[in-house]
């Protein structure tokens, strides 16, 4: 391959050569191969499964952009095309690989979403909950002993005892993705109805107690069988992405 000319910097002209030594000298050369691999194994993807798209696709599509990005004014729009220098057919041409993403997509995921969700569905629910926070194991301890005597004692001990900002609400945390809690959470709160109280639970040297006050399970609404969608979807291109032999030529 030849080293031609790739990069202007001010007044220096860089090869091709020395900009993959700069990639590979920073630790980032990887994450631009892996990059390059995928993008080139959804290109091959959307060439081979020859996706139609119609005219009213593309100016939905369109239209959808622009309410998202506040650019439904012709001018605004303008300007946005102006700042990321595209001319609008490049911008319509994107638009028409962006759908027959979408299709491409929807078509690898499939009736798979639907088995997903029911053997995973408790990932989705939501979890309500409030906490003690103390830091003396000693504390903890007699916490723990008045819990089990009496766990409606609860908001009592967040007022009495707790040191987290959260005790001014009675330790009320918010609402939290089951599938994004510490695992320990997790595991502690499966199977368990609204009140249950799990802990103490060590986190960074803090002796924490943890109540479920409401659980919302999950539905299978157009957000989140779009979720679904994509994690099925990036399981299935690093699949393909195994085992394929990069060689770079320069």
């Amino acid at each position: 391959m030849n080293n031609f000319d790739f990069l202007r910097i001010g007044d220096d002209v860089l090869s091709i050569q020395e900009v993959m030594t700069y990639l590979k000298d920073s630790g980032n050369f990887g994450q631009l191969m892996s990059t390059v691999l995928r993008e080139y194994l959804v290109d091959r993807e959307l060439q081979s499964r020859e996706f139609q798209v119609s005219d009213a696709e593309i100016e939905q599509f369109i239209l959808d952009f622009r309410l998202q990005n506040n650019a439904v004014d012709r001018p605004v729009f303008e300007q946005w095309l102006s700042e990321h220098q595209l001319s609008y057919e490049s911008f319509r041409e994107k638009a028409i690989k962006g759908i027959k993403f979408q299709k491409l997509r929807e078509q690898v995921a499939g009736v798979e979403v639907d088995q997903f969700f029911e053997a995973n569905h408790s990932l989705f629910d939501r979890l309500a909950l409030s906490r003690i926070v103390v830091q003396e194991a000693a504390l903890a301890q007699k916490v723990s002993e008045t819990l089990q005597q009496d766990p409606g004692e609860f908001n009592y001990l967040v007022a009495e005892y707790s040191i987290s900002e959260d005790r001014h609400l009675d330790g009320r945390m918010g609402v939290f993705p089951r599938e994004e809690m510490p695992p320990q959470l997790q595991a502690g709160f499966n199977d368990k109805s609204p009140g249950s109280i799990i802990g103490p639970i060590v986190v960074e040297e803090l002796h924490c107690f943890f109540r479920l006050d409401q659980l919302i399970e999950a539905n299978l609404n157009d957000s989140l069988r779009r979720t679904i969608e994509d994690r099925l979807f990036e399981e299935w291109l690093r699949s393909k992405m195994q085992g394929i032999n990069l060689q770079v030529l320069v």
